[in-house]
């Protein structure tokens, strides 16, 4: 399509178009529009009317005192959420346009002089496309600016904390090779839950909305290319609940560094046995081998204390022996037998039927 032609049409399309050309005209160093036109470029400065920048006093000061003095106003005249600033090349004026005026008449420049493609070969489509992401790029590199490192901060400090805290229970359990323990089976919380602020909330993963590969519709990977609103909003109330998350975490923690002290404890309780057992002893040394695996003190029969229990403590050793899953059932019946007793730092196994503490983390 002729470039003169093309132009024409997007005159026709504009209803500012008249009005702008005419504020244009007077600002620049050209009598005619055609060769006004040419005067000026964008400069990559926006601003959002929408936005308090309570923490950016600099950048408030600055759309306040702007030179064009028409803030929330295109040059056209209508009304505008984001402010566009554009300069004349010859005279050095600045302006504030809107985002539709900037693509009626800066779309041909931006495309041909940043772009580097011939006028000539410039078509409505191209200009479309431009609409879609050029406009979006502006906005986008102004809010990184401002905020992006505040963000990329505060994300990093809590990523972590996160996919521990915002997940679900399945309901179901897996086998902890490391703590050698069942342990609730998790998944990452992808809905959120509960009315925001409310105690009862239960917030999305902030990783899966934010970058997380699996996630298709992550944030960072949008068209608009920085956080929404919820998301903000949600790493705020993340960071003001900090010292709760943090007593979440670490009471967890603690459990876990138990549950290891504890297996160095049944450790020490399995070298005492091998040591004791006669080498020709196949089924004791299996036993203990067992017992290692599946992070559990030997037993006896001898610590049931009826005849239910006697079977099922044999039939637990057939497990323990052959090295054979236990069912969570099983493995819950079989800790409070065992949790009976208790492994001194020497390795001693002592009765202890008046001890009880829920906590205890001698579990398979």
């Amino acid at each position: 399509m002729n470039a003169d032609i093309f132009e024409e049409q997007l005159k026709i399309k504009s209803n500012n178009y008249p009005r702008l050309t005419s504020k244009l005209l007077e600002l620049s160093n050209a009598d005619k529009y055609d060769d006004a036109k040419q005067e000026w470029r964008i400069t990559g400065k926006t601003w959002d009317s929408n936005r308090t920048y309570n923490n950016h006093p600099n950048v408030l000061l600055e759309l306040n005192n702007h030179p064009s003095n028409h803030k929330h106003h295109c040059l056209c005249g209508h009304n505008i959420r984001y402010h566009f600033e554009v300069e004349n090349t010859i005279t050095n004026v600045l302006e504030i346009v809107g985002s539709s005026c900037i693509n009626n008449w800066m779309v041909l420049r931006h495309i041909n002089e940043v772009l580097k493609i011939d006028k000539r070969t410039i078509t409505e489509k191209m200009i479309d496309e431009w609409k879609q992401t050029a406009v979006q790029s502006l906005v986008k590199d102004s809010w990184w600016e401002l905020d992006g490192e505040d963000f990329t901060n505060n994300f990093n400090n809590i990523k972590d904390l996160d996919l521990r805290i915002n997940v679900k229970k399945t309901g179901k359990k897996y086998w902890d090779e490391m703590l050698k323990e069942y342990r609730p089976q998790t998944y990452i919380r992808k809905s959120s839950n509960g009315i925001y602020g409310h105690p009862d909330y239960q917030m999305a993963s902030i990783v899966w909305r934010w970058n997380h590969p699996d996630n298709k519709r992550s944030q960072i990977n949008s068209k608009r290319g920085f956080p929404n609103e919820r998301l903000i909003n949600d790493i705020a109330h993340f960071l003001i609940n900090m010292n709760r998350i943090l007593t979440i975490i670490q009471i967890e923690d603690k459990k876990d560094s138990e549950r290891y002290q504890e297996l160095a404890l049944i450790d020490n309780v399995i070298r005492n046995e091998i040591i004791k057992t006669n080498e020709n002893d196949l089924d004791q040394h299996h036993f203990l081998k067992g017992c290692d695996y599946f992070g559990i003190r030997p037993f006896t029969t001898g610590e049931a204390r009826n005849a239910w229990e006697r079977r099922f403590l044999r039939d637990m050793r057939r497990v323990v022996v052959n090295i054979q899953q236990p069912t969570e059932k099983q493995a819950d019946k079989l800790i409070n037998i065992l949790n009976r007793r208790i492994i001194t730092e020497e390795g001693a196994v002592l009765s202890n039927d008046e001890f009880v503490n829920p906590d205890d983390t001698m579990r398979m």
